[in-house]
């Protein structure tokens, strides 16, 4: 199964924005109050696809792949998760997004959130957090996650290594549909020279848990009863750290609650946008 960009129809536009030093592919859709949405590792904008396709008639979406992920080309070098942070509101201030609103982020996506957050209070109204963490990766985890990566770059990336990277973003039961199918060949399709600094970022990124008490903007957080990389557990630690923060589990699901179970997370999402706006327009 192939997963199409989006194709151009009225509302959409796909973009590549130049802030500074930086080059993101931006898709834009919709119409409404603006919702930045992020994916997570080794997948792209494509996993919100779903999610997008119930929002877009009451938001404006901005969806942006990650350097040498989707339309985005790999950095030379490497980076922070913070100096992306920064980047990435360069590029909706590109677009003319200058006043508050939600930022929504998937693993590495929800990273980043968080550290737009702490940068940048000015321009979230509100977090949603789904399948991520705000701590450094484990020494025990960041080993093999960089033998994967150095494989990938060596050898490329077989059915195989396609597979063990699609039983840990996935629930087993997502993978035998269309979708999961789809995913997994994509995986295939990527290079380890493309994808090299970026999960360097994540994987070498720093322990942000003692300031998430300094967000005190409603969140949402939305996390997955069988995920493996961020184990439920991790998530009902510092969730209670955030002071506006609600957890929601989502059983039987995996990493990626949005592709597994995305009218589920599109109704929250939706509540959760007008209820943030609700918050604003009150205070």
């Amino acid at each position: 199964m192939s997963l199409p960009r989006p194709d151009g129809t009225a509302g959409t536009a796909s973009v590549s924005v130049s802030a500074g030093p930086w080059d993101l592919w931006v898709h834009i859709e919709g119409d409404g109050p603006p919702v930045v949405l992020l994916h997570g590792l080794l997948t792209d904008s494509r996993a919100w696809d779903e999610v997008a396709a119930r929002l877009r008639h009451r938001h404006r979406l901005i969806r942006i792949d990650a350097p040498g992920h989707g339309g985005s080309p790999a950095r030379p070098g490497p980076y922070t998760l913070e100096e992306e942070a920064d980047a990435l509101v360069a590029t909706t201030a590109e677009l003319g997004l200058t006043d508050p609103m939600v930022w929504a982020g998937h693993s590495m996506g929800g990273m980043k959130a968080l550290r737009v957050a702490l940068h940048h209070p000015e321009l979230v109204s509100g977090l949603v957090l789904v399948s991520t963490q705000p701590y450094e990766e484990p020494e025990r985890t960041a080993r093999p996650y960089f033998a994967m990566v150095e494989a990938a770059h060596t050898w490329g990336i077989d059915a195989d290594l396609a597979d063990v990277i699609g039983r840990l973003n996935f629930h087993p039961d997502f993978l035998t549909t269309p979708g999961g199918r789809g995913w997994l060949e994509h995986f295939t399709t990527l290079r380890g020279s493309d994808i090299e600094q970026a999960c360097a970022s994540v994987f070498g990124r720093g322990d942000i848990s003692g300031r998430l008490a300094e967000l005190d903007v409603p969140a949402l957080v939305v996390h997955g009863t069988a995920d493996i990389p961020i184990r439920i557990g991790v998530t009902r630690t510092w969730a209670p750290l955030l002071p506006q923060a609600r957890l929601v589990e989502v059983p039987h699901c995996g990493h990626t609650p949005q592709c597994e179970q995305p009218a589920l997370v599109a109704e929250l999402l939706e509540t959760f946008c007008r209820q943030a706006r609700s918050t604003a327009s009150v205070s």
